[in-house]
């Protein structure tokens, strides 16, 4: 027996082995899916034997009009005829000759003598989950780890070795205990102890996905016999006639099959949960699970950040310390602690974020709902130590496979010879920077966070008496959680329409932990409806009572501080409106040109569509010069010269029946990204208006 390496953190003991033994709704989801699997196949098998019969049908009455009458016409038709036969019977067969390869243009393999405390680690791991060990290791930028290979129809039927692939944003994100928990859940998936159904109805999927929609070598091969001649095309429009009813058939075999196996998924994802708690405790596999919550967050951040760095000819060297920066950042804002320059994410900060009220079992997850893999892992009650030193120790060189893998983030663009790479530090003083130009003044406790303050008529504020007001209350977590709360009351609202309008197939959901049926949805967007209008109400009354108060204590001061306050208020919603303006005036010339990228326009249709374009670009461009003097796009010196140069324009766009692709991307460009920049002006504008008036607090 081997020894158990020193980076490989202890396992849990007295580990009940009926933890990882497959649950009764285990079994019985399995017991759906291979029902469902089985009448696949007779179905299946039922085509295939009338595809045949109709082959042999269409070969025989082919070659006996082709013998019979041996004329041109005859010969082709008995060709055409074969050929449908043949193509229909090949329609159904095609997937066996199909491999479905895992893209690997974003991963890099390393091998043991690259990491060699890693591939101990994973050995001991797979001896401990009687898992075998990977067929080959990956490495790739984001922040996951799956088990992965290319499927074919022989690997239905046949063991295929699995690839494993850890992402480094989640190596990044969680310690050595919380990284065992991970792999450990993965290899749950395909172990001695787990079920190999979930990997063949995997693959029956993919029969059935292959001839419903992927089908482009097939069309080519049909489109070639009918453009051979008109005689063939007959056939050939018959054959695409005969596939369509097929695929109606399959469509209804893939629903079943596939929400089946969704909800197998969603056991075998508690059963992986069970395992990776088997071997690593329950407290790791939460804790995991959360730091990857906030990890995803994080690293969207800067991959975001990145693309726009991009526009500005800029590059990130080593995207995971910024991620670091990020993720610390986030924990400051929501004020997590760290621990060992990891967030330690709570429940309150959870909970802050589930405030809908509607909840119904969507039957297409393929993964159970964080609150319920939370809630199964705690009743397991697996104890285990924490290590927490960081799972970086596990890489040789982490820095130099960083930057590698920070390249394959840009593996499709192209970078420009004159791009200019940031390191680290550079990079991480941007996202601070923008931490601070995003954020608000504490005093006002997130009470204006993700959201623009009600439009007021200021000057009939201004006329009216103060009103008894606790400065306290204002920003209080009543008034400061209330957009919070609107986003989730509107976002139910739209999850009960859509089940009242059988968009979600649900018979049942819940509200406020009451069940309902579908047919009392209506009852249920009512009383959201009026819970939604009363939070705006309040949020409405909230922005009145705080304008009145700043301006009171303005004026208590001097009429100058308070016209200040009521100019900067007037100000601020004299931008919005134009920005209002601005978008409606860019959404409805842009989707003017929604028909040129359809395709198909006759000359007149394409001579209408830029002749109202160019009527309407002079205002357009009336516009950016109005938003460029303003100063909303000084911030990028780049960008600001894109807009001028857009303003001295002359495009055509459009000239002796084509479209100048290069001049209508660049309208598009520059009307959506100037938007952004409008927004974020405004944005800045407001900020100085809040910091200016909060001196107003201390009075």
């Amino acid at each position: 027996m081997s020894s158990q390496p020193l980076f490989y953190p202890a396992s849990p003991v007295n580990v009940p082995a009926t933890i990882t033994t497959p649950s009764a709704a285990f079994k019985k989801e399995v017991s759906k899916v291979m029902g469902s699997v089985v009448l696949f196949f007779v179905v299946y098998l039922l085509l295939i034997f009338l595809s045949v019969l109709l082959a042999i049908a269409c070969v025989y009455v082919g070659i006996y009009m082709i013998i019979a009458l041996p004329r041109l016409m005859t010969i082709m038709l008995g060709i055409g005829l074969i050929g449908l036969g043949v193509m229909v019977f090949v329609f159904l067969i095609k997937f066996m000759f199909s491999v479905s390869r895992y893209d690997r243009s974003g991963i890099v393999e390393i091998k043991e003598e690259d990491h060699p405390k890693l591939f101990a680690f994973l050995k001991q791991l797979s001896q401990e989950t009687q898992t075998r060990f990977p067929k080959r290791v990956y490495l790739s930028p984001e922040v996951n780890a799956c088990v992965f290979y290319d499927s074919s129809f022989l690997s239905m039927f046949f063991p295929v070795k699995k690839n494993l692939q850890i992402g480094l944003g989640l190596v990044n994100a969680v310690n050595l205990s919380e990284f065992k928990a991970i792999i450990a859940h993965e290899f749950g998936h395909f172990s001695q102890r787990s079920m190999k159904l979930g990997s063949f109805v995997y693959n029956v999927n993919r029969v059935i996905y292959n001839m419903l929609y992927e089908n482009t070598g097939y069309s080519r091969s049909l489109n070639n016999f009918a453009s051979a001649s008109n005689y063939f095309a007959l056939f050939a429009g018959l054959t695409v006639r005969v596939v369509m009813g097929i695929q109606w058939v399959l469509q209804k075999m893939y629903a079943l099959v596939n929400r089946n196996y969704m909800s197998l998924s969603r056991e075998m994802e508690f059963h992986a949960d069970a395992m990776a708690a088997s071997v690593s405790g329950s407290a790791n596999c939460i804790s995991a699970l959360r730091r990857i919550e906030l990890a995803g967050s994080s690293y969207s951040a800067v991959i975001q950040k990145c693309g726009e760095l991009y526009k500005e000819k800029q590059v990130t060297s080593n995207l995971y310390p910024n991620q670091q920066t990020m993720t610390r950042q986030i924990a400051v804002n929501y004020k997590l602690l760290l621990q060992n320059n990891l967030p330690v994410v709570n429940e309150s900060f959870l909970e802050n974020l589930q405030l809908n009220r509607v909840n119904y079992k969507d039957q297409w997850a393929s993964h159970p709902a964080l609150t319920e893999r939370e809630a199964h892992l705690t009743k397991l009650g697996v104890q285990a130590d924490s290590c927490d030193d960081s799972a970086w120790i596990l890489f040789n060189k982490p820095e130099q496979w960083q930057q590698q893998l920070t390249l394959k983030v840009y593996h499709g663009v192209e970078l420009p010879q004159d791009i200019q790479s940031l390191d680290a530090m550079a990079f991480d003083g941007l996202i601070l920077q923008d931490a601070e130009t995003y954020s608000l003044p504490e005093v006002y406790n997130n009470f204006y966070e993700k959201r623009q303050i009600t439009i007021l008529d200021v000057e009939a504020l201004s006329a009216q008496p103060e009103t008894e007001c606790d400065p306290a209350n204002l920003f209080s977590a009543h008034h400061a959680g209330l957009h919070k709360r609107i986003r989730a009351a509107e976002a139910d609202l739209e999850v009960v329409k859509a089940i009242d309008e059988k968009m979600i197939a649900v018979k049942s959901f819940d509200f406020d932990g009451e069940k309902y049926s579908r047919n009392q949805a209506a009852e249920v967007l009512s009383m959201l409806q009026k819970d939604l209008d009363a939070l705006k109400q309040q949020l409405e009354t909230a922005d009145k009572q705080v304008y009145s108060f700043m301006y009171s204590r303005a004026l208590q001061i001097s009429v100058a501080k308070a016209m200040a306050i009521k100019n900067g208020y007037i100000e601020h919603f004299d931008l919005r409106k134009q920005a209002d303006k601005y978008f409606e005036h860019v959404q409805g010339m842009l989707q003017g040109l929604e028909p040129v990228y359809q395709g198909g326009l006759t000359l007149e249709e394409a001579q209408e569509i830029i002749k109202r374009l160019k009527n309407e670009e002079p205002l357009l461009k009336v516009y950016l010069k109005t938003w460029m003097e303003s100063g909303a796009f000084d911030h990028s010196h780049t960008f600001k010269g894109r807009v001028q140069q857009f303003i001295n324009s002359s495009y055509t766009y459009f000239s002796d029946r084509e479209f100048f692709n290069n001049e209508l991307n660049e309208l598009q460009q520059v009307s959506t990204e100037s938007w952004g920049d409008i927004n974020e002006h405004i944005f800045r504008k407001f900020k100085n208006l809040l910091q200016a008036q909060q001196v107003y607090l201390m009075h």
